[in-house]
């Protein structure tokens, strides 16, 4: 199916799409300077009403997105009014549905001879395992926010802490939220000894064969419900999270909480461009797919980037001034002939609307193949 786009206009249609494909999942806004998740959101009467870390001076126009299945729902808005609480008002101009495609036969686009030649490159670039020296590298200030942080959530929820990769050794939550970038809520944790509510939930049998056994503290303190949510560079890589117990059950509206606190740590930490900064070297691409790409390069310093089984974020630049943000996941390293690294990446995530432009280019390179 083509991925050109569906521009729709008419405002009762517009409404209709607000009030069906805007009611869950992750909605995303996107102005001149961010482009983040946002942490509420509500559609009535013609109007969007948001809330969210933005700054002041560029949020006149923006696009409201999401992805909902094979589709990208995006639409056009402009800042009606403001209120007292920091409130947002859009009115939506139009609303514009693409088909994204799956996973894709590898399309070359550069010749690995001539990387100086190559019409896609990768820059912005940054792997776990520098976000987590960026941390360390800063941590007298990285701390300072923290607290500033924590005192603000301890006053609903005492239990609670901040932790970032590489603050404990083999942490079996870390390791959770490396592979799963998802947060987690252990309800009743006295469920877990119910063989049949333990069959049922992936999550609990992780608690019970993982966590449980190194959180010894939590088992002597009682704890009946446990919370946890990612801190996540840029929406998308995990370099801590957020953990809250309690010796009474959490509910869903604390689970809605602890979420929405997550996801205004993590943009505290990603906008703050002292602590994490990414690096702005440019690589070639020679091939790519929706479900992965190949990276080449003869500088043996760039080699810094990349370790097997890493995750790295970068932006690729593609042809006509567009670019997408995305996590991968370092597959293989090779050294190719003539002294040239390949690099073997896996597509885990792109920010939907670059997703489109990607998608677009791959059907262009299809095309003319």
């Amino acid at each position: 199916m083509s991925s050109e786009a569906v521009k729709i206009t008419d405002k009762n249609q517009i409404y209709e799409i607000f009030d069906s494909r805007f009611k869950a999942g992750k909605i995303f806004i996107k102005t001149a300077d961010i482009n983040i998740q946002v942490t509420s959101f509500s559609f009535s009467n013609g109007i969007v009403a948001v809330a969210g870390p933005f700054a002041d001076e560029k949020i006149n126009s923006v696009i409201f997105y999401i992805r909902d299945n094979d589709e990208v729902v995006f639409s056009h808005a402009v800042l009606k009014s403001k209120d007292e609480n920091n409130l947002l008002f859009y009115e939506p101009l139009d609303v514009q549905i693409i088909q994204i495609p799956r996973k894709e036969e590898r399309k070359s686009v550069a010749s690995v001879e001539k990387p100086d030649t190559a019409p896609v490159y990768i820059s912005n670039i940054i792997s776990d395992f520098t976000v987590n020296e960026s941390l360390n590298l800063s941590r007298r200030k990285v701390d300072i926010i923290k607290d500033e942080l924590l005192k603000k959530l301890k006053n609903t929820y005492p239990d609670s802490e901040i932790i970032f990769s590489g603050d404990k050794s083999n942490d079996p939550r870390m390791l959770y939220f490396k592979g799963k970038r998802k947060p987690y809520f252990i309800k009743s944790i006295k469920d877990m000894d119910d063989p049949e509510k333990l069959s049922d939930d992936e999550d609990m049998k992780y608690y019970k064969m993982y966590i449980q056994p190194k959180d010894t503290l939590a088992q002597r303190a009682g704890n009946a419900s446990e919370i946890a949510v990612p801190l996540l560079y840029k929406m998308m890589m995990p370099f801590g999270y957020v953990k809250v117990s309690n010796s009474n059950e959490f509910g869903d509206e604390d689970f809605s909480a602890i979420r929405k606190f997550g996801m205004s740590a993590s943009t505290v930490y990603t906008n703050d461009k002292q602590i994490i900064i990414s690096s702005d070297d440019r690589i070639a691409v020679t091939d790519l797919s929706m479900s992965g790409m190949g990276i080449f390069f003869k500088e043996k310093v760039l080699i810094k980037h990349f370790k097997e089984n890493s995750l790295i974020i970068f932006t690729i630049f593609l042809p006509d001034k567009k670019q997408a943000t995305m996590l991968c996941e370092v597959k293989n390293i090779a050294l190719i002939k003539n002294y040239v690294y390949r690099i073997g990446c896996e597509i885990l995530n792109i920010e939907s609307l670059g997703e489109v432009y990607f998608s677009e280019y791959l059907e262009g390179i299809e095309s003319h193949q």
